[in-house]
C-alpha cells in the first residue's frame, strides 16, 4: 500500500480559480497510546548509520514503500530532523550551528564545543548485591549544586544480609556531548510487527476514508 494513496481528496482551486481535485496532504490519523504500549505490536530496532526510513523498510517489510510504517509507529513527523543524523550530517550539523559563534571565539567548531560547557550532571549508581543488579540515573544539576556536590561510595548493610552500594558521581556536559546525545537518543525506534503489518494498514486506509 502506497502512503499517499490513502489520503482523501479535496476540492480546491487551481491558479487560474478552476476547481481541481488534491490531496489531503495534512490529513493525520493517531496510533492510541495502548497500542504504543503493546509488546506484542511493537519491538525495538535500533538506526543504524545511513539508515533511512525506506532501508530500514526495505529490511524487515521487504518493502521500501512501507516507509511511513516506520515514521507513523514512532509519531515521526519530520524525518529529516527527527531521525538520527549520520557522522556527516552531524559533523554538518555541529559546523552549521556553532560556526559563527566559534569564529567569534578564535577557535574551531570542534574546539569550542568541547570546551564549552552546557550543562552539569550528577550521576547516581546503585549496585544490589541480592539481585546483583545495578541502576544508573543522571540528574542536571546547576552549576553551584555541581560545585558542592560531595562524590563518593557507600555500602549499606540491608536486613535481608545482602548490601547495596550507593556512588554519587559528578561531571560536567560540553557542547559536543550533548549534541551527540541528542542525536543518539532518537536511534532506537518501534517497529510494527510484520505479523500484524497488513492488518494495520488496512485499518489506517479505513480511518483516512472516512
Amino acid at each position: 500500500m502506497l502512503y499517499f494513496d490513502t489520503l482523501p481528496k479535496i476540492i480546491t482551486l487551481d491558479n487560474n480559480n478552476n476547481p481541481t481535485v488534491a490531496t489531503n496532504l495534512l490529513a493525520r490519523a493517531s496510533i492510541l497510546q495502548n497500542l504504543l504500549n503493546n509488546p506484542a505490536l511493537f519491538y525495538k530496532y535500533d538506526i543504524q548509520d545511513g539508515d533511512t526510513p525506506e532501508i530500514v523498510a526495505s529490511k524487515y517489510y521487504g518493502n521500501p514503500y512501507r516507509y511511513w510504517l516506520v515514521l507513523f509507529a514512532n509519531q515521526l513527523m519530520d524525518p529529516q530532523w527527527e531521525w538520527p543524523l549520520s557522522v556527516q550530517q552531524f559533523e554538518a550539523y555541529i559546523t552549521k550551528k556553532y560556526h559563527d559563534v566559534a569564529t567569534s571565539n578564535n577557535q574551531s567548531v570542534i574546539a569550542y564545543t568541547q570546551s564549552t560547557i552546557q550543562s552539569y550532571r550528577k550521576i547516581y549508581t546503585s549496585y544490589d548485591s541480592s539481585t546483583s543488579t545495578t541502576t544508573t540515573i543522571n540528574y542536571t544539576i546547576d552549576s553551584n549544586t555541581y560545585i558542592n556536590l560531595i562524590t563518593g561510595t557507600n555500602t549499606y548493610n540491608l536486613p535481608s544480609g545482602a548490601s547495596c552500594t550507593i556512588t554519587i558521581d559528578k561531571t560536567p556536559v560540553n557542547l559536543y556531548t550533548y549534541e551527540v546525545e541528542q542525536n543518539e537518543a532518537k536511534r532506537t525506534i518501534n517497529i510494527i510487527n510484520l505479523i500484524y503489518a497488513g492488518q494495520f494498514e488496512q485499518e489506517f486506509d479505513t480511518l483516512m476514508s472516512k
